[in-house]
């Protein structure tokens, strides 16, 4: 008769062989985890460069979706990893009357510096500063009160916070994707409000140019 004991114990040393190689391998090839205060590090130093060289128009996006892990293999060979949650930062500021300058951050370091045409679209959405100041992102309200008005959905948390530095003088905003959206039993009433924000048009811009340089291979890490 077969002992379940023997079994099992033959099956937990397997597995301890196999986390032991991995460990070994992962030991060998190089590996680094880094978490949200890493990115804040890495972004902040970059802002205070800005303020330092006292640019006139400069701002960041940050996204993240909770509990959202990346791995990555980076150009020194090493495995990258996020803890917990990724975080990609995006760093825009003025580089001249004609230029703008991109620069990513995430939880593996910092990417190369790109050039945008202040002539494009996100160069005259720029432009109505107060409206970016003062429109806020209502959150999402449903037209209907109802305990269950996700139903069996499966709503992911993901987030974009914005900081921004015109003339030296900064202010912050921040919102969920869901605020935008009427993906609930019940109409969002504050989706068309939102949608409508300087703000959100700002983002939607973001969002598809850096779909495009992803998509293009136009993001270069710098370590």
């Amino acid at each position: 008769m077969v002992s379940y004991k023997n079994v099992f114990l033959k099956i937990f040393l397997q597995m301890k062989k196999l986390l032991f190689l991995f460990t070994v391998l992962i030991s060998a090839a190089g590996f680094t985890q880094n978490d949200e205060a890493y990115v804040d590090a890495k972004v902040a130093q970059k802002m205070a460069e800005l303020e330092l060289q006292q640019n006139p128009e400069y701002f960041f996006r940050k996204d993240y979706c909770d509990g959202n892990i990346q791995m990555f293999n980076l150009p020194s060979g090493k495995l990258c990893t996020s803890k917990s949650t990724y975080y990609a930062v995006y760093v825009f500021w003025s580089e001249d009357e004609d230029v703008m300058k991109l620069q990513k951050f995430d939880n593996c370091g910092s990417f190369m510096p790109i050039s945008i045409s202040r002539k494009s679209t996100i160069g005259k959405l720029l432009k109505d500063k107060n409206a970016l100041r003062e429109g806020e992102v209502k959150p999402y309200e449903g037209e209907k009160i109802d305990e269950n008005a996700f139903g069996n959905m499966s709503v992911q948390s993901c987030h974009k916070e914005y900081k921004f530095v015109f003339g030296g003088k900064p202010f912050e905003k921040k919102f969920k994707e869901f605020d935008l959206t009427n993906d609930s039993k019940y109409k969002n009433i504050n989706a068309e409000h939102n949608n409508s924000l300087e703000l959100i048009k700002l983002d939607n811009i973001i969002s598809e140019m850096i779909k495009n340089f992803d998509e293009n291979g136009k993001f270069f890490r710098e370590n």
